[in-house]
């Protein structure tokens, strides 16, 4: 047929710069490349290349092309990329399945936390593989890539320089969208390697032509050469069709224009797609219909999956097949058949007339709907087909929770086709499938008012439930608690609704109530959920209540609300469903924190953080924020600056990233540093942990010496708290805030601060919470010997910066008494635990306020970490430098220490800084120096 295969021609130059980024790469240091050019120009060809150098170098090779018609699917590039790696890995299979959206929605909300997910496991995946050989990643066409398969490229490619890992893309320098744009800026910011292919140049042209022809060019094919621009696949399908044509003559080792084109060797050949398209319409009339057919069904086609859309046996496809492989018209790509060049494919289809192409993608979905292939591209073909008739309805019904979860923008077309194919009424499975992929794509306003039209026609008892349950859902994800509660209500008075049922409505019910602030009548919804759960026997119903009635009880029963979260976990097991919009596993970690309980916290919130990146939940942000305050408290400031870069790492759905700021500024000051977040305006009470943000700033303020701005800035929000109750979830900053009310003079809010802690104190009685209010008393009366208490207090809860307050309130409560030598000594005790934080402000303070009270430090003050070196690493830092070194990947690592992969990645890229390294190589090779020399 007269295809030609590609042919890597006068491109040493580029070639060479890939194959050193690839040796690169594969010694450690990872690269990232960015190839552009026109159609034509070698990009592909390039890309063969490397992927052949980096196989041969041991790469573990990803090598695909993205496709134009999958751009709006999920990780579609980054599939082709796998394919041919496919059976080959567990861990492979594992996310396959994930992206294929296996169980989809029964673990993540909606569609972009999969998406979450699914980021987070192929990251976690290539961790893995990295920790055992070095990795390339060569996606072709990337102008088509789909914007999620970018988002992973992003990710992969920061810190790229740390492991052996080679990431090119190759595009066309036009017709980019904005996501590649993008990711080749971040990659080009990060020091990428960029190759912009030009025309080849006229002796490369010569040597591009003589290779084919195996024959050296005349002078008239010379000048023809000339005037065809440089382009190879230009010049080869020129070569191609004079060649076909009789154009060109061979004698004696040498190729010449004879006929028409001798007559006039200046004459512009015709452009590409005419010649292109000339070379497809004389494919034999016998292959025709088999690759027209091909063509149309897409880029890439299974030998069998075409004879029987063709209706014919597969050894005639399979002749036509060879033919085309030999000619280099098609290429073997994974077990699938695509090909070589795009362009051909998209002129053959176009060859098709649009009516043939419609029933060719009909027959397609029918003929494929039968067998166990790809959900999306079955639908593909289906939608593409017209009309989906009783066969196709009934193929969507039985696998629209699949489609849902890989292409919810597809199901959301065809299931609306579907149900305005079965009439108004007659199709009640089909709607609850239209709002659950509706809620899946993002859109509860679109399907909050499917599901009313659907309950308005009568959606019959067996799935009015389950409609029900959706559209309170709908209403919920718009903030619109009271409609969900008005919902919940019909719900339970519908006759079709079994007491299980029911007693989840009434769970729902009691979350919403609680959002609202009317806790009473949450607590008795709940309390009513688990009754009316245990008589039906419904564990869902149970936990549900349980955790409801475990929200209600957060602030004035931490005990008693870790015990529910407990017991609602328990009769959850594994089954708590997105629908839910509450994290069980932050609320217990929040619990434990509160009870002082902090080894457990750790371990809860690790949970908490596994299961957010597993189902890409809305609250990992959240997750991390407690993790980092828990950090904050312990004193390991490094570990909690760790925990705020990877919670920042990501969307924020709940807005709870402010938190991760305050806490990188409250360590900022207490280090002597300038903070670096800027905050918006904190807003007026009731919003969550904002007075996380005015304690930072009041800090701040001290810091620069205005004591009086810092209690301005952060007593009204413990006023605006509301009842002292209320107030509990703040009183770690009571320490701090009665400081700055005893520099300026304010005996009255102190009084009144000590007196709402004492309350709080004898109400819950932790240690922390006895900690800060002797602490507070301390500062009122300035006294020793609630400042010892308060020592104590901070010793058993494990809050080191704290402990080190309370040693300063006694050594000032000393120096007040005149006992000089006591006063030295607890200003010794606060000066060492303050030196092991690298609190430097908090001990510059200290030795101020007691040199004014006429004390003095030793000579020899505590001195801080060191910022370079073995010595700068935290303890957390060197267990993960070991593990690193040992080759352990980071999700390894991550759990066998309760972290994260992020907040591991972060440590790592925080021990290279201070070691002055650049790779996990460097570092093992480092480790390995250093256990040697002792």
């Amino acid at each position: 047929m007269g295809f030609a295969r590609p042919a890597l021609v006068g491109r040493s130059a580029e070639l060479e710069q890939l194959r050193t980024a690839a040796r690169r790469a594969a010694a450690g240091q990872g690269r990232a490349v960015v190839i552009e050019g026109g159609v034509g120009l070698g990009k592909t060809t390039l890309l063969h290349t490397l992927a052949a150098e980096c196989a041969a170098l041991g790469m573990r090779t990803l090598h695909g092309t993205a496709e134009e018609v999958e751009q709006r699917l999920p990780f579609a590039a980054l599939s082709a990329c796998a394919r041919p790696l496919q059976g080959s890995d567990e861990e492979l299979s594992r996310v396959t399945a994930m992206l294929r959206g296996e169980h989809a929605l029964a673990r993540s909300m909606n569609a972009a936390h999969h998406e979450l997910a699914v980021t987070e496991a192929l990251l976690e995946l290539a961790d893995r593989w990295l920790s055992q050989g070095p990795v390339a990643i060569l996606l072709d066409d990337a102008q088509w890539a789909d914007p999620s398969s970018i988002v992973v490229l992003h990710r992969l490619a920061r810190g790229i320089g740390q492991v052996p890992l080679l990431v090119a893309t190759a595009a066309r320098a036009i017709a980019q969208g904005d996501a590649l744009e993008g990711l080749e800026r971040s990659l080009l910011a990060g020091g990428a390697l960029r190759l912009r292919l030009e025309p080849l140049p006229e002796a490369a042209a010569v040597a591009l032509a003589e290779r084919q022809l195996g024959a050296s060019p005349g002078p008239l094919l010379r000048r023809l050469l000339r005037r065809s621009t440089g382009n190879p696949m230009y010049l080869e399908t020129v070569l191609t069709a004079y060649l076909r044509d009789g154009l060109i003559t061979m004698a004696g080792g040498h190729a010449e224009l004879s006929g028409g084109a001798a007559a006039d060797p200046d004459a512009v050949p015709e452009p590409l797609v005419d010649l292109t398209r000339r070379q497809a319409e004389l494919v034999p009339r016998a292959y025709r219909e088999v690759l027209q057919t091909a063509a149309v069904l897409g880029s890439a086609v299974d030998v069998g999956q075409l004879a029987e859309v063709l209706d014919r046996p597969v050894m005639e496809i399979s002749e036509v097949v060879v033919d085309a492989l030999d000619s280099g018209m098609l290429a073997d790509h994974g077990g699938a058949l695509r090909f070589r060049q795009g362009v051909v494919r998209e002129l053959v289809a176009r060859s098709v007339p649009q009516a043939v192409q419609a029933a060719l993608h009909q027959r397609a979905g029918r003929a494929l709907s039968g067998g166990p292939g790809s959900p999306a591209r079955i639908g593909a073909h289906l939608l593409a087909g017209g009309e989906l008739g009783p066969d196709g309805v009934q193929w969507l019904t039985t696998h629209a929770d699949a489609l849902t979860g890989r292409a919810p923008d597809l199901a959301v077309k065809l299931l609306r086709r579907a149900a305005a194919e079965t009439g108004e009424g007659a199709g009640g499975p089909l709607y609850v499938h239209l709002v659950r992929a509706l809620l899946w794509d993002g859109e509860p306003a679109q399907a909050e008012a499917a599901a009313r039209a659907a309950l308005g026609w009568g959606a019959g008892p067996d799935t009015e439930p389950d409609l029900r349950w959706l559209l309170v859902q709908a209403c919920y994800r718009q903030g619109r608690l009271p409609e969900a509660i008005a919902e919940t209500e019909r719900a339970v008075a519908a006759p079709c609704t079994s007491p299980g049922q029911a007693a989840r409505f009434r769970g729902i019910a009691a979350m919403c109530l609680h959002l609202l602030g009317r806790a009473g009548e949450a607590a008795a919804a709940a309390d009513r959920a688990v009754a009316e759960g245990e008589a039906a026997g419904d564990q869902a119903a149970i936990g549900i209540g349980c955790l409801a009635k475990a929200l209600s009880l957060a602030r004035d029963d931490t005990a008693g609300s870790l015990a529910l979260t407990d017991r609602g976990l328990a009769h959850l097991g594994h089954g708590i469903q997105p629908d839910l919009q509450i994290d069980p596993y932050v609320m217990r970690g929040v619990c434990l924190l509160e009870l002082d309980r902090l080894a457990e916290a750790e371990e809860a919130t690790a949970t908490a953080v596994r299961h957010n990146q597993r189902t890409g939940g809305m609250f990992l942000t959240t997750a991390h924020a407690v993790r980092a305050h828990l950090r904050f408290l312990q004193g390991r400031w490094d570990d909690a600056l760790a925990e705020a870069r990877s919670g920042l790492d990501g969307p924020d759905p709940v807005g709870h990233g402010e938190r991760l700021l305050a806490f990188a500024d409250l360590i900022a000051v207490h280090r002597g540093d300038a903070p670096g977040a800027e905050f918006a305006d904190p807003g007026p009470a009731g919003d969550g942990d904002r007075y996380l943000v005015d304690w930072a700033r009041c800090l701040v303020a001290e810091a620069q010496g205005d004591a009086g701005q810092a209690a301005a800035l952060l007593f009204p929000r413990w006023e605006r708290a509301g009842e002292v109750s209320a107030r509990r979830r703040m009183y770690r900053v009571g320490p701090d805030l009665a400081r700055v009310l005893a520099a300026v003079g304010d005996v009255g809010r102190l009084r009144a601060l000590t007196d709402d802690l004492d309350t709080l104190a004898a109400a819950h009685g932790t240690a922390s919470l006895t900690g800060c209010a002797a602490l507070c008393r301390a500062a009122a009366d300035g006294t020793a010997e609630p400042a010892l208490a308060a020592v104590t207090a901070f010793q058993e809860a494990g809050w080191p910066l704290y402990e080190a307050y309370a040693h300063e309130a006694a050594a000032l409560a000393a120096a007040a008494a005149g006992d000089a030598a006591a006063a030295r000594e607890r200003l010794a005790r606060a000066l060492d635990l303050y030196g092991r934080l690298d609190a430097g402000w908090d001990a510059a303070r200290a030795r101020s306020r007691l040199r004014d009270a006429g004390v003095r430090a030793g000579v020899r003050g505590p001195r801080g970490r060191p910022k370079h070196g073995w010595e700068a690493l935290t303890e957390t830092e060197r267990i993960v430098a070991d593990l690193v070194a040992q080759g352990m990947s980071n999700p390894d690592v991550a759990a066998q220490l309760y972290l994260s992969r992020r907040t591991v990645q972060s440590h790592v890229s925080s021990i290279l800084a201070k070691l002055s390294l650049t790779s996990r190589v460097e570092l093992a090779v480092a480790a390995a120096q250093r256990s040697t020399q002792g």
